[in-house]
């Protein structure tokens, strides 16, 4: 994966974390699901180890994300 690659899904990321986590207050979550549905589809077709890869960069933006939020 390339630096690039690698910041677009760090990215996208935070965009997918963010809304999952937007409260009803925030964003209805009926305005949640057709923005995420293209996003699913997408990522439906990922193969290989790229899966594995996104599951790991998520994670780790969820961590960091943790983190600040505690600090």
């Amino acid at each position: 994966m390339t630096a690039l690659e690698r910041m677009l899904t760090k990215a996208l990321a935070e965009i997918v974390i963010g809304l999952d986590h937007s409260g009803d207050d925030a964003i209805a979550p009926e305005a949640v699901m057709p923005l995420l549905e293209p996003i699913i589809t997408l990522l439906d077709g990922l193969s290989g180890q790229d899966p594995r890869t996104l599951v790991d960069l998520i994670t780790n933006t969820q961590t960091r994300r943790a983190i600040q939020t505690v600090s």
